[in-house]
């Protein structure tokens, strides 16, 4: 088709390993290269004046590590705070480590990614989050 221009667009696609993962209704996914590991939070300690993008710090082995609210990161309303028994994913980025508190991890899968969006099983899209821009945001938010 070299002398069709302009009468459609390419979309590209791109196969993802992903961990599918739920906070509240919303579905989200986040590249398993991302992913140092699935836990269940110990007992989290608030931190006093914190924004809440910073739901508190936790022990997980000997290392603390601050525990993220994912809804504060992304401009909407923040979720409850985080509590021992909760899930998490246990994230690493530009040398930063941080737990992103969950409500539910569904499965890992390898996923297509068309524009910025996982497209599940079910042909519904998920929003493909960005560990290094999610822990940047966090510290911008968390330094002022």
């Amino acid at each position: 088709m070299a002398g069709v221009t302009g009468a459609y667009t390419r979309v590209m696609a791109e196969l993802r390993n992903v961990i599918v993962f739920a906070i509240g209704a919303a579905r989200y996914a986040i590249e398993l290269r991302w992913v140092r590991e699935v836990v269940t939070l110990g007992f989290v300690t608030a931190v006093p004046t914190a924004p809440t993008v910073l739901g508190g710090l936790c022990n997980l082995h000997g290392a603390i590590l601050p525990v993220l609210d994912v809804a504060s990161l992304l401009d909407l309303p923040a979720g409850p705070p985080p509590r021992q028994g909760d899930g998490a994913l246990v994230l690493e980025a530009e040398a930063t480590v941080c737990a992103l508190r969950v409500d539910q991890v569904d499965h890992v899968a390898s996923l297509v990614e068309i524009d910025g969006a996982v497209i599940d099983a079910n042909g519904r899209p998920l929003t493909l989050l960005d560990p290094v821009k999610l822990t940047r945001r966090a510290l911008e938010l968390i330094a002022v």
